[in-house]
């Protein structure tokens, strides 16, 4: 028994995303660009992939009909399909110059963002271009051959689960779609109970199956609704498709915020949030106690600095010992001020690979190098061996030691975006943000 397919969905993804480059870039397609984009296309035809784009891209729909709010997670928001298939607002292109009046373009060779460039006016007609880019390179999203398999996960506020259930519905009309919970354990150190069912998402049954099929899957949500439990690989195994959607209390705030402003929270593009700073959003009290910290102590200066500071608070280091949760400010600090952390500022795992690209390294063995940190092979005595004879410059081999887990830039610039909206909110109409965010009257 096969995966349930949505019929025509790889002919509904290259319709709409040709549609929306077409709309980004009105006086013509840069060769640059339109050559990450076809590469993406023939990458996803020959995945295992089509039916998680077009359903991301159905769900956005949703989100714009419904007045809410969706992102996706991880590496696969790094994607030039993503960008143009969803509503979220950040360009994986590299970062770049664009008149929209006379199709001007032009690449800038740098680390920062586009949205950290300066204002320029095109050199061919004078208007103010638009800068854009967020340098994220096509083989960390879809590694070197385009077979890499890839996660689908998406951030939503609670009020689009409902939406999200009739939209898949309507994409897999012969199949029953059912809630997917997973079991929520104690978290004490010495109590391993089943405290709960969390709701985590839809599961999509093969067609002509119920849930009542699948009875050593069955279990039951808190309010007694029941549900489909298990993992995205036990699920796959008995041919259900899992959608996981996590609820996040940034995206509820947005979405009221959207609502009380009229300003939609995902046309908050590079030009709105261009001003905003590191202090504004601390005082959104919507990042971690401590990623504030860390911006208290850095004080950064662009969003490129922002997102690797972001990116320290979600990476693991060697020094935490196995402590869950524990992250040491000082420690991080310290790591980012050796002289190979000058040289080869890796905060990501992003990071890794273009450093390893711009010093030489070849692209195959980059990404295998990319693939080993990332999941720290540098500080594992299983795979001494294998991270031994990388072929990568020793201070970035230095700098890797200090990882065991290394977080996507792709993330990351969701979330720092995501908190400077919330900023942005807050200048705009002081009064409802306070209202929505602290309870003032």
């Amino acid at each position: 028994m096969k995966l349930p397919v949505i019929q025509n969905a790889f002919e509904n993804v290259k319709k709409f995303s040709q549609e929306k480059l077409v709309e980004k870039y009105p006086n013509g397609v840069p060769e640059t660009i339109q050559k990450r984009y076809l590469q993406e296309l023939t990458f996803l035809e020959n995945s295992d992939h089509i039916d998680d784009f077009e359903i991301f891209r159905c769900l956005s729909e949703a989100t714009k009909k419904s007045n809410t709010l969706i992102n996706m997670r991880g590496t696969v928001s790094g994607s030039i399909l993503c960008y143009l298939l969803g509503n979220h607002s950040f360009n994986p292109l590299s970062a770049h110059y664009y008149c929209t009046e006379c199709g001007y373009y032009e690449k800038v060779d740098t680390h920062l963002f586009g949205i950290d460039l300066p204002s320029r006016k095109c050199p061919c007609c004078n208007t103010k271009m638009w800068a854009d880019g967020y340098n994220l390179s096509l083989e960390t999203v879809w590694g070197i051959d385009g077979k890499k398999s890839i996660s689908f996960e998406y951030n939503v506020n609670s009020e689009f689960l409902a939406f999200a259930q009739r939209t898949l519905e309507k994409i897999y009309p012969n199949q029953e779609v059912v809630r997917w919970g997973m079991f929520q354990f104690n978290s004490t150190q010495f109590d391993e109970r089943i405290i709960g069912v969390d709701l985590v998402g839809y599961a999509v049954l093969p067609s002509g199956n119920t849930i009542q099929d699948y009875t050593d899957l069955i279990s039951y949500l808190e309010n007694g609704d029941i549900c489909i439990t298990g993992g995205i690989l036990e699920l796959q195994e008995h041919s259900i498709k899992p959608v996981r959607l996590l609820t996040v209390e940034i995206l509820d705030e947005l979405t009221e915020l959207q609502r009380q402003t009229g300003i939609y929270a995902n046309e908050i593009g590079n030009k709105e949030l261009r001003e905003i700073t590191w202090s504004n959003i601390c005082n959104t009290a919507a990042p971690s106690r401590d990623l504030q910290m860390l911006f208290q102590k850095v004080k950064p200066k662009t969003y490129r600095d922002m997102v690797a500071l972001e990116s320290g608070v979600h990476s693991t280091f060697r020094w935490q010992n196995g402590q869950q949760g524990y992250f040491d400010v000082d420690k991080f600090i310290e790591m980012t001020t050796t002289n190979d952390f000058k040289i080869y500022p890796c905060f990501t795992r992003e990071d890794f690979y273009d450093y390893m690209i711009e010093n030489g390294v070849d692209c195959v063995k980059a990404y295998e190098a990319f693939e080993c940190i990332r999941k720290g092979y540098a500080v594992s005595v299983k795979h001494k061996d294998e991270w031994k004879h990388l072929e990568i410059p020793e201070g970035i081999k230095n700098i890797a030691k200090n990882y065991r887990y290394v977080f996507p830039r792709a993330h990351c610039i969701g979330y720092v975006l995501g908190y400077a909206k919330m900023a942005y909110y807050a200048k705009v109409d002081g009064k409802v943000f306070g209202r929505i965010i602290f309870g003032k009257k």
